[in-house]
């Protein structure tokens, strides 16, 4: 299951000599972690009695299919970079049994209850696949995870030495009530040959925004 995609012409596309420094070069990456108030969705979801990571993940998503850079990949016909028309998110089951987590997916709908719905599904199902990965992952596709065990400061995550991993990495926290605000920290981790810290502060900025937004609808 992909996505449609649309290739890149590297004469005119304007990230050309970072890709090729940072890709083929430094092999250089963005991490980026802050704290996203969440105050009024929060207080939303609590009273919906709704399931916080899954609402994280509509939100993350929804602002990832924002932006192209975000979606830039390699086509598996000619290994040459394009941007997907959107990405799915890949997130993790954990295991209590054993401590160890199987990797799902669910497909994008912009509908958030809709999609909550097939998410609820989909880990429902999922708890009772074992191994690393569940069926059918796509190409188009970007990670999520949950660290609901710790309000973290950071998360920093090796990736791939050989530079071709471009698709985000995205990891929640547990959030923390202070002094009557509610805050979620939020991890971006992408290579640079694609984003910079720009576009992930745009990210945070924007997925606070949403939520916003989300929070009054519901």
């Amino acid at each position: 299951m992909s996505s449609g995609y649309k290739p890149i012409d590297m004469s005119i596309w304007p990230r050309t000599p970072y890709y090729n420094y940072y890709a083929h070069g430094s092999k250089g990456m963005c991490a980026i972690t802050a704290d996203i108030d969440i105050t009024s969705l929060y207080s939303m979801i609590q009273k919906q009695s709704k399931d916080l990571y899954i609402t994280m993940i509509y939100l993350t998503t929804l602002v990832i299919n924002k932006h192209e850079e975000f979606r830039v990949g390699y086509c598996k016909d000619n290994g040459e970079l394009m941007i997907w028309d959107s990405l799915e998110p890949i997130y993790r089951i954990f295991h209590e049994e054993d401590e160890t987590f199987t990797r799902i997916f669910t497909p994008w709908n912009k509908d958030f209850n809709a999609f909550y719905k097939s998410v609820t599904d989909d880990m429902e199902k999922g708890k009772s696949l074992k191994g690393l990965n569940g069926p059918n992952l796509p190409d188009n596709a970007y990670e999520s995870s949950y660290v609901p065990w710790i309000h973290y400061s950071s998360v920093n995550i090796k990736m791939s030495e050989s530079g071709k991993h471009l698709a985000p990495i995205v990891t929640v926290g547990t959030a923390d009530e202070k002094d009557g605000k509610v805050s979620i920290p939020l991890t971006m981790q992408i290579s640079h040959a694609v984003a910079d810290g720009f576009h992930i502060a745009r990210f945070f900025k924007e997925v606070k925004d949403e939520a916003e937004k989300l929070a009054k609808s519901l």
